[in-house]
C-alpha cells in the first residue's frame, strides 16, 4: 500500500470523511425510501378522492338534469310552449351525455344496477313516453297525459331524486372516511419523519463525539503548550509528535520553530532596536510631506480656481481664502479697483472700505513700479493688549496688473511679529501674475457673454420664431417667440436639442405633421441651398397660423446650418378670412331684401293692386329697408369701433330702468315671456345709454331669434362684488361647445341647419364685446347644444355696494311682482330691494304661476288688471289658492280698482293696495312676512 494511502487512512481528514460519506449515504437511502413510500400511498388516496369527487360531480348533474326532464315537461304540458319542449330536448341530451360519462367509471353493483335502469328509463321515455304525451298535448288529449302521469313515470323521477339524494350522502361519507385516512396516514409519516431523523441525530452526535476526541483535545494540548512557550515556561509536546496525524506533523513543526525562534531572538532584539530608530526619522519625514503635500493641495485648488472661475466676486472671496491658508495673514484686503468688489478677512466692512479708500496716489504708483512691497511698523504700547512686549507688524502691498501695466486689483495683508520671507514674496508674485491672467480670462468671458446676451436680447425682441439648427439638424439657437408658438417653456439650450426630438414635439402641434417633416428634412439637408417657404397652423382651441422659411447659413463655402424663421400671420389669416365672409355675409344679407324691395317695386309700378295689397307690400318694403338700415348700421359701427372712432357719451345710468323699459317694448312677443329677475341692490353704473341699450337688444334679439320654439327669456341683475353683471337666458337651440370660444368672432356664425334657417350677418356679438370692452366690462357666454343659452356681462358700479343681494340670494327672499306698468314695476322693484328682497318681475300670469311653483317666495303682489292679458289677476289668485305647492304664500293686491272685500276675503288676501298707495307701505306689509316665517 503507498504511504500517502496509508496516511490518509490514519489522517483525521480521511477518517472523517469515512464518517460522513456512511451517514450520507445512510440518510439519503433512508430519506429515498421514506419518500418513495410516503408518495406511492399519498397517490394512492388521492387517486381513491378523485374517483369519487369525479362520479359525485356526475351524479350531481344527472340529478340537475333529471330534474330539469320533469320541470321541462310539467312546463310544455302546462302552457303548449315550444321553446319549453325545445328546453326539454337539450335537457335529456345533457343528460344522456352525463350518463355516458358515469358508464365508463369503475361502478358497483348497485350503480352499474341504476346505470342500467336509467338507460332503459331514458330509452323508454325517448321513444315511447316523450312522443305520445307531445301528440296528447297537441291534440289537448290532458286525460291521458294524466294516465301516463299515474302509470309510474312520476314514480321512476322521485326514486331517482331519492337515489341520488342518499348516493351523495354516501359518496361525502366516503370522501370524509379518505380525508380522514388521509389525516391518519399522515401522521404515521409525520411520527416516522421524527424517528428517522431522532436517528440521523444520535448518528451525527456520535461522529462529532469521535471527531471531538481527535481534533479538539490535540488543539487545546496544542494551545497550552503555546501559551507555556509565550510566558517562558517549560513545555512537553512528546505526546503529540508520537501521534500519526497531522497533529503530529504540526508538534515537529512548532517544536522545530521555537528552536528556531530561540536561536534569533538576540538577533531580531537588534534588528528591532534599529527598526525603532528608523520609525522616528521615517515619521519626521512623513510630517513634512504632509505638510509640502497640504500645500501642494492648496496651490492646485488655487489652480483651479484661477483657471476656472468666471466671476469678479467669486475669483476675490477665493482667493483671499486661499492665500490666507497659503501665508497666515492675520488681516488681509483683495479688492478689484474701479468697482465695489473686495474680500476681507480679520476687518469689519467698515474698517476694510475705509482702508480702500485710504490707498493714496503713491502707494499706487508704488506697487505699479514694484508690484510687491512690506512696511515694517512698530505696534505702539496701547495696541499690546494681552502681548507684554514690544513687537513689529509687516503690511505687505501687492499689486495685479493688465497686459498694459495698469493696476486693476490691490492685495493688502498683515502679519503681527511674524515677517514675510523672500521666498512668501516670491511665490506671491508668481501668483498674483496668474491672477493677472485669469482677470484678463474674465474681461474677455464677460465681453464675449456681453454680447451674447445683446444678440440673445435681439433675437428674443424679434417678434418672429427664430431657430437656427447645425448640420446635422440639431437646435442650437432658439429664441423666446419662437418658445412661446411652440409651446417650449424656455430658450436657454444647455446642450443642442437632437432633430428627433424638437421635430417630433412641432409635429404634434401642427395640423399636417408629414408634410412639416418633409420641409425640415429637405431644408436640413447639404445640397439645400437657397430659401423655400411654408405654412403651417398649430393646433388648439384658437387655432395659430405660421408663415416659415427656411436659408441655409455658410462660413465660407462650407454650410454650417440652417436657419428656420417662424412669423405669426393668424391676424393676416383672420383677415382674409374676414375678408371671405364678409363678401358672403353681405352679399347674402343684402341680396334678400333688396330682392324683396325690387320685386315689390316692381309689382307696384307694373301693376294695378288693391288698395290693401298695395299697403302689404309697401310695408314689406318698409320692413326690408329697415332691416338693410340696420344691417349697415351694424357695418358703420364695427368699422367706427375698429378705427377707434366711436363716441361714447358716458354718464350715470340706472340698468334696471334700462332693463324695465325694454321689457316693456317686448310684451307683445307671441312665442316667447321676456320677464326679469332683479337682485342687484346697487345698479347705477357710468356708461353710453345709447351704446348699452344697443348691447340689450343684440342679445335680447339673439335670444329670441334663436329660440324658434318660443320660451322664455329671462333677464338677471345682481351685484358680484364690485360690479353688477346681467345674465340673458334663453330656452333656444344652444350652440355646440366646441363654437364657443370663438362665437365673439366678427362675422362668425355657426353652421348647422337650425341656424342657417335663422340667418345673420355674426356682428352682433362682436358689436357687444366692443362696447362691454370699453365700458371696462366682460362678456362670455354659457350654453348647451339644445337647452339654451345664456350670456352674461358685468359693468363696474360707480358706487361701493354692501352685499345685500347675496344675503338675501342665500336666504331666498324672492318676490315675485305682476305688474304691466314698467314705471310702477321699477318703483316698486327698487323699493323692494332696498329691504333686502329679490325681485322677479313677471307681465304674464301663466309664467307667474309657474314660477310660484318652483321658487321659494316671501310673497306675490299681483297687479288685477293687465292690458294684454286675456285674463285678470284673480285667475292667478285662484290658481295659487287651489294649488297644494303654492296655497300657503301670501298675496297682497296692488291695483286701481276698488276692493271687492267678498273676494279679498273668499282667498285670504293679505293686503289689498288700491293704487295710488306708498312704495314703503307696501314692502313694509312684506317685511312682516319674514317675521312670521
Amino acid at each position: 500500500m503507498p504511504k500517502s494511502t496509508a496516511f490518509l487512512k490514519r489522517s483525521i481528514r480521511g477518517r472523517f470523511f469515512q464518517m460522513l460519506f456512511w451517514l450520507t449515504a445512510t440518510f439519503f437511502i433512508c430519506v429515498i425510501a421514506f419518500y418513495l413510500y410516503v408518495d406511492q400511498q399519498n397517490k394512492h388516496l388521492q387517486t381513491q378522492r378523485e374517483h369519487l369527487t369525479e362520479k359525485l360531480e356526475i351524479v350531481a348533474g344527472m340529478q340537475e338534469h333529471f330534474i330539469g326532464i320533469s320541470f321541462r315537461s310539467r312546463g310544455y304540458y302546462a302552457f303548449q310552449n315550444k321553446q319549453e319542449l325545445a328546453l326539454l330536448y337539450k335537457e335529456l341530451r345533457s343528460f344522456e351525455e352525463l350518463l355516458e360519462q358515469f358508464s365508463r367509471l369503475k361502478l358497483s353493483e348497485e350503480e352499474q344496477k341504476l346505470y342500467s335502469e336509467l338507460v332503459q328509463f331514458l330509452e323508454n321515455y325517448q321513444t315511447a313516453i316523450l312522443p305520445k304525451t307531445v301528440s296528447y298535448v297537441e291534440n289537448n288529449d290532458y286525460e291521458s297525459l294524466r294516465k301516463i302521469s299515474n302509470s309510474g313515470t312520476n314514480d321512476l323521477f322521485n326514486e331517482f331524486v331519492a337515489y341520488t339524494k342518499e348516493y351523495q350522502e354516501k359518496t361525502e361519507t366516503e370522501r370524509t372516511q379518505l380525508f380522514n385516512d388521509t389525516i391518519t396516514q399522515g401522521q404515521m409519516f409525520t411520527m416516522l419523519a421524527v424517528l428517522l431523523s431522532v436517528l440521523i441525530l444520535i448518528a451525527v452526535s456520535l461522529m462529532m463525539r469521535k471527531v471531538l476526541k481527535n481534533l479538539i483535545q490535540p488543539i487545546e494540548q496544542l494551545t497550552s503548550v503555546t501559551n507555556d512557550f509565550t510566558v517562558g515556561q517549560p513545555f512537553e509536546i512528546r505526546n503529540l509528535v508520537v501521534r500519526e496525524d497531522e497533529f503530529s506533523t504540526l508538534a515537529s513543526s512548532f517544536y522545530k520553530m521555537v528552536q528556531s525562534i530561540q536561536e534569533k531572538e538576540e538577533v531580531l532584539t537588534t534588528q528591532n532596536e534599529e527598526l525603532v530608530a528608523q520609525q522616528d526619522e521615517l515619521q519626521d519625514k512623513q510630517i513634512q510631506l504632509q505638510d509640502s503635500l497640504d500645500q501642494l493641495e492648496k496651490y492646485n485648488a488655487l489652480n483651479h480656481v484661477l483657471t476656472f472661475t468666471l466671476e469678479k466676486q467669486d475669483l476675490a472671496d477665493t482667493l483671499h481664502r486661499y492665500l490666507g491658508d497659503l501665508y497666515t495673514f492675520d488681516i488681509n484686503i483683495f479688492y478689484w479697483l474701479e468697482s465695489d468688489i473686495y474680500a476681507a478677512k480679520g476687518v469689519s466692512p467698515q474698517s476694510a472700505k475705509k482702508i480702500i479708500e485710504n490707498l493714496d496716489i503713491d502707494k499706487r504708483t508704488r506697487l505699479i513700479e514694484e508690484k510687491i512691497f512690506i512696511i515694517t511698523r512698530e505696534v505702539q504700547p496701547d495696541e499690546y493688549h494681552i502681548a507684554k512686549q514690544r513687537y513689529y507688524c509687516y503690511d505687505l502691498y501687492a499689486a495685479v496688473l493688465n497686459k498694459e501695466g495698469d493696476l486693476v486689483a490691490v492685495m493688502m495683508a498683515t502679519r503681527e511679529g511674524y515677517p514675510f520671507t523672500q521666498d512668501d514674496t516670491r511665490s506671491l508674485a508668481g501668483i498674483l501674475n496668474r491672477v493677472s491672467i485669469a482677470f484678463e480670462r474674465i474681461l474677455m468671458y464677460e465681453a464675449v457673454e456681453k454680447a451674447r446676451q445683446l444678440n440673445q436680447n435681439i433675437i428674443d425682441n424679434v417678434s418672429e420664431g427664430i431657430q437656427l439648427v447645425n448640420k446635422t439638424g440639431d437646435v442650437i439657437l432658439i429664441n423666446e417667440a419662437l418658445c412661446q408658438l411652440a409651446h417650449y417653456e424656455n430658450n436657454a439650450i444647455e446642450q443642442p436639442l437632437r432633430q428627433d426630438d424638437w421635430l417630433q414635439h412641432l409635429q404634434q402641434l401642427c395640423d399636417e405633421p408629414q408634410v412639416l417633416h418633409e420641409f425640415f428634412e429637405t431644408a436640413v439637408m447639404e445640397a439645400f441651398q437657397g430659401s423655400r417657404k411654408l405654412r403651417y397652423s398649430i393646433v388648439g382651441e384658437m387655432p395659430i397660423f405660421i408663415e416659415m422659411y427656411a436659408t441655409s447659413i455658410y462660413e465660407g463655402n462650407e454650410k454650417v446650418g440652417t436657419m428656420f424663421v417662424h412669423r405669426d400671420i393668424t391676424k393676416e389669416y383672420e383677415i382674409d378670412q374676414m375678408k371671405s365672409e364678409l363678401v358672403s355675409t353681405v352679399s347674402h344679407e343684402l341680396r334678400t331684401p333688396l330682392s324683396s324691395v325690387l320685386g315689390f317695386t316692381e309689382l307696384l309700378l307694373t301693376k294695378n293692386l288693391h288698395q290693401d295689397r298695395q299697403q302689404k307690400y309697401i310695408e314689406t318694403i318698409h320692413k326690408e329697408a329697415l332691416r338693410l338700415t340696420n344691417l349697415i348700421n351694424d357695418f358703420l359701427d364695427l368699422q367706427r369701433m375698429e378705427s377707434g372712432k366711436q363716441q361714447y357719451n358716458m354718464h350715470t345710468l340706472s340698468i334696471n330702468e334700462m332693463v324695465f323699459e325694454l321689457v316693456n317694448r317686448h310684451r307683445h312677443e307671441k312665442k316667447h315671456t321676456v320677464h326679469v329677475i332683479d337682485k342687484a341692490q346697487d345698479v347705477q353704473v357710468r356708461g353710453d345709454e345709447e351704446r348699452l341699450v344697443q348691447v340689450f337688444i343684440n342679445l335680447i334679439g339673439n335670444a329670441i331669434k334663436f329660440s324658434p320654439n318660443g320660451g322664455d327669456v329671462i333677464i338677471t341683475l345682481e351685484n358680484k362684488e364690485n360690479m353688477l353683471q346681467v345674465s340673458i337666458q334663453d330656452e333656444g337651440i344652444g350652440i355646440p361647445s366646441q363654437e364657443i370660444a370663438q362665437l365673439f368672432r366678427k362675422f362668425k356664425r355657426i353652421d348647422n341647419s337650425a341656424r342657417r334657417t335663422i340667418g345673420g350677418t355674426g356682428l352682433g356679438l362682436a358689436i357687444c364685446q366692443e362696447i362691454i370692452t370699453r365700458h371696462r366690462g366682460q362678456i362670455w357666454l354659457e350654453s348647451e347644444e339644445g337647452k339654451g343659452t345664456t350670456v352674461h356681462f358685468t359693468l363696474p358700479l360707480e358706487n361701493h355696494v354692501e352685499k345685500i343681494s347675496e344675503q338675501a340670494n342665500e336666504q331666498s327672499l324672492n318676490v315675485i311682482l305682476v305688474e304691466d306698468d314698467w314705471s310702477l314695476a321699477l318703483l316698486l322693484s327698487e323699493e323692494f330691494k332696498s329691504k333686502g328682497l329679490n325681485v322677479i318681475h313677471h307681465y304674464d300670469l301663466q309664467r307667474a304661476y309657474e314660477d310660484a311653483c318652483t321658487i321659494p317666495l316671501v310673497g306675490i303682489v299681483i297687479d288685477l288688471m293687465l292690458t294684454d292679458s286675456t285674463e285678470d289677476g284673480w285667475w292667478l289668485i285662484e290658481q295659487l289658492k287651489t294649488s297644494e305647492q303654492t296655497r300657503h304664500i301670501p298675496i297682497i293686491i296692488s291695483s286701481a280698482l276698488d276692493e271687492a272685500k267678498d273676494k279679498v276675503a273668499h282667498y285670504g288676501i293679505a293686503k289689498y293696495f288700491t293704487k295710488p298707495y306708498s312704495p314703503e307701505e307696501l314692502s313694509s306689509v312684506l317685511l312682516t312676512f319674514l317675521e312670521d316665517v
